[in-house]
């Protein structure tokens, strides 16, 4: 019985250990519910092209016009300013690169061409500035003044490949010669002001004013005239105006005092001849003293002529430095002055 029992449960234990390895091992409920799905990504399809229609291109023909305009006024102020003077080359050769230019726009005149229309402008306000520097530098080298800054810019100016190099050089070529003229030409303003009103003094010390009226109120509308341009600092102007009054005061001066010397020699010639005259009557009375009236001798008491009232010469002087524009002018700045009494005498 035993061994019967002891076969049971081994056939038993072997078919129970078969039929657990045989089995298919099953995940747990909670696992399989948090397990997730991945779904393919949706392909987008790409949007159909939409055909643009192509802009159509601008017309810069109204623009280029308008523009030429500015070059032909920009050309005539340089014309006008001595372009043709004082730089025939440049003003040919700015010439000529315009004219290709208008070809140019003449083959095609609906594009853009306003880069190289500014830059011929420029050209041309360039030349007319550098043209005004030139007479700038006329004038300074008639008053003996010079600039090496000035000299080398217009030579640059001369050298410059576009308006923008060109126009630089020229406003610096005119702004030093201005600052040279300024410098100068006021302090010979201020030296010739002073220089006429010394010789207006010695011209009313002879009474110029009565001598001789009309050269006399000449001189001193001059003068007034240049107080007024050195009031506007318009420099030349007061210069020349202040020399011309001064030289016209000193001639004035010289020739009537000359005259006033020449009548008192004259007079004093006469009160020698007067002196020797009463001498000799005196004698001649002492000898054979006449007696009663005699013919052509007038009484002591006659009137042999009738009285005259003679107007102050000191009436006819013109007072040249009582207006506002004098008073204004005698003051112009400090640094006028004090270039004035650098260059004192020098005028003179």
């Amino acid at each position: 019985m035993k061994k019967y029992l002891l076969t049971f449960f081994s056939v038993a234990a072997i078919a129970l250990y078969v039929s657990c390895g045989s089995t298919p091992t099953t995940e747990p409920a909670s696992e399989a519910k948090n397990q997730v799905t991945e779904e393919p990504a949706a392909v987008e399809e790409p949007a159909p092209e939409v055909q643009k229609e192509p802009a159509p291109s601008e017309d810069f023909s109204a623009a280029n016009n308008a523009l030429m305009s500015q070059v032909d006024s920009a050309r005539q102020k340089a014309v006008d300013a001595g372009a043709e003077k004082y730089f025939p080359d440049v003003l040919a050769a700015t010439d000529s690169y315009y004219k290709e230019l208008k070809s140019k726009i003449d083959a095609n005149p609906s594009a853009d061409y306003s880069a190289e229309l500014k830059d011929v402008i420029e050209r041309y306000n360039a030349l007319a500035t550098a043209s005004l520097a030139k007479e700038m530098q006329e004038k300074a080298k008639e008053l003996g003044l010079s600039d090496a800054d000035a000299e080398n810019a217009l030579k640059e100016f001369e050298n410059s490949g576009n308006g923008a190099d060109m126009q630089a050089n020229a406003n610096k070529a005119l702004s030093a010669y201005s600052a040279l003229l300024l410098q100068h030409l006021g302090a010979m303003a201020k030296t010739e002001r002073n220089a006429a009103l010394e010789a207006k003094k010695k011209a009313d010390s002879v009474k110029a004013g009565v001598a001789k009226k009309a050269e006399y109120t000449a001189a001193s509308n001059t003068f007034k005239k240049a107080d007024s341009a050195l009031v506007t600092k318009n420099l030349e102007g007061a210069y020349k105006g202040y020399r011309e009054a001064k030289n016209t005061f000193n001639s004035l001066y010289e020739s009537i005092a000359e005259k006033r010397a020449a009548a008192q020699a004259a007079i004093e010639r006469a009160k020698q001849r007067v002196a020797e005259a009463e001498s000799y009557t005196i004698e001649a009375d002492s000898i054979a003293p006449l007696q009663g009236e005699v013919a052509g001798i007038e009484k002591e008491d006659a009137v042999l002529l009738e009285e005259d009232s003679f107007a102050n010469p000191d009436d006819a002087i013109i007072d040249v430095e009582d207006s506002a524009e004098a008073k204004t002018a005698a003051t112009i700045n400090n640094a006028v002055d004090a270039a004035a009494n650098v260059l004192e005498g020098a005028v003179k």
